[in-house]
């Protein structure tokens, strides 16, 4: 049985993002969802004894505890009686660090995908899913699949994948990317998006060429277009072409550079109204 990890924190778009899942899982056929909630580190810190506050002890930690145990059970008894199918929904709550213990669950687990929601730019709750989206897609030993508030869900059969080529046979986890589309039996339509709408360089044709045979298992086509806006034009393409998903590949930068740019994937994953998943760069 496949695993879909969904880690929650109980707001309305992870929520969203959960109900997303299931869909997801109820598409697949043998697979179970794990709702995961992590009580950040640091937070029983706050409620210990002070001069001057309420004094707190282990009793009001365990009841908060048991509080977010409720908040997991409704939620799973929510989307249990949501779902048509049957669909298996554990649960599990730990306390930690995010990034650290998604990956953990993701050892343990081995899940297929990790699924969480983003509230978009506008979101000025400090919810720890939302504004750690790319941070956790990084980190994540397993794909991340971003689902945006006003994400519908539709039927996985057609999958966007933006790239400029630019050493993409390397940086690429063409397994990851596989997996994911034949769990899905999806088609994937590899994009590149000029800012200038200059024709494809030798060098990206060889890319092309040698991407193409990697993906020989594959249905798939490559397509170019030109849009000033990067991100605008793979917004307007996935949404010509009717995709369900768009796939993007988070890069690493330096200090410097992070500072001065911000990524195309992190500008998709609040700015495109269907999901993104974004594949950790080898």
């Amino acid at each position: 049985m496949k695993t879909i990890l969904v880690p929650v924190d109980f707001s309305k778009t992870s929520n969203h993002a959960a109900k997303y899942a299931m869909h997801l899982a109820e598409q697949i056929g043998d697979c179970r969802l794990l709702l995961l909630h992590v009580v950040r580190v640091g937070y029983y810190e706050t409620i210990l004894p002070s001069v001057n506050f309420t004094q707190y002890g282990d009793d009001d930690i365990q009841k908060h505890h048991n509080q977010m145990l409720r908040k997991l059970y409704m939620l799973k008894d929510r989307l249990i009686s949501f779902s048509n199918s049957k669909i298996q929904v554990d649960i599990k709550i730990e306390e930690g660090r995010l990034n650290a213990l998604i990956n953990e669950v993701n050892v343990q687990e081995n899940p297929i995908l990790v699924v969480i929601g983003t509230n978009g730019s506008d979101d000025r709750e400090d919810k720890s899913l939302g504004n750690n989206t790319i941070n956790i897609a990084k980190t994540s030993l397993k794909p991340v699949l971003v689902v945006p508030a006003s994400a519908m869900y539709r039927k996985v059969e057609k999958v966007i994948l933006a790239c400029d080529f630019r050493k993409i046979t390397e940086l690429l986890p063409i397994d990851d990317l596989k997996g994911f589309l034949k769990t899905f039996s999806a088609q994937l339509e590899v994009l590149n998006v000029h800012p200038k709408g200059e024709q494809p360089s030798e060098e990206v044709q060889q890319e092309q060429a040698l991407f193409d045979k990697m993906l020989s298992d594959i249905d798939h086509a490559f397509f170019f277009t030109h849009h000033k806006s990067i991100t605008k034009g793979i917004i307007d393409y996935a949404n010509h072409s009717k995709a369900e998903i768009i796939v993007s590949l988070p890069k690493k930068y330096s200090f410097i550079e992070s500072m001065l740019r911000e990524s195309v994937s992190a500008r998709l994953t609040y700015k495109s109204d269907k999901p993104v998943l974004l594949l950790r760069s080898n």
